[in-house]
């Protein structure tokens, strides 16, 4: 009999929530929770993995090996439902805040000016190589006449 992919994700669906772990924890066996309640099942399971004595990178990785998700996975779950019950978070870094001292003054464009001078060097860069080869250039011409000048003679000697 042919299965539909419908039919299939049942299944496994079915699978998943049969299956417990050592300590009785039932991960997903509740389906009354409805939408969101894996982020709170798993909020709930890194709290209380804490207060036994985990640091919350260890409740991630012990979840996540129990599961079958990504610890990263575990982790953003938890962080969301964190955040909507207010939880005492340190701030999160923007991405674009590069650590250690700024360049320029505060407020005055220090990206603008720091890509500027990324792009002055490269074109000195470039006028020094664009030098070498025409000195390259010009040493080769000179080679290329003697060696001109050896065949002319070798071909007078034959």
């Amino acid at each position: 009999m042919m299965r539909t992919p419908l039919q299939r994700q049942v299944n496994v669906r079915e699978l998943h929530l049969a299956i417990n772990d050592e300590r009785g924890f039932a991960f997903m066996a509740d389906t009354s929770t409805g939408r969101g309640g894996v982020g709170n099942q798993i909020f709930d399971e890194v709290e209380r993995l804490v207060a036994g004595g985990m640091n919350k990178s260890q409740a991630f990785n012990d979840i996540s090996q129990r599961t079958g998700r990504e610890a990263g996975t575990v982790a953003a779950n938890y962080y969301r439902v964190a955040r909507l019950r207010g939880a005492e978070l340190r701030p999160r870094r923007r991405r674009s805040e590069a650590p250690g001292p700024r360049r320029g003054r505060p407020g005055a464009g220090g990206d603008v000016q720091a890509a500027l001078a990324k792009a002055a060097a490269a074109l000195d860069e470039l006028a020094r190589a664009v030098r070498r080869q025409e000195q390259e250039i010009g040493r080769l011409r000179a080679e290329s006449q003697s060696i001109a000048e050896i065949r002319r003679i070798a071909r007078g000697l034959k």
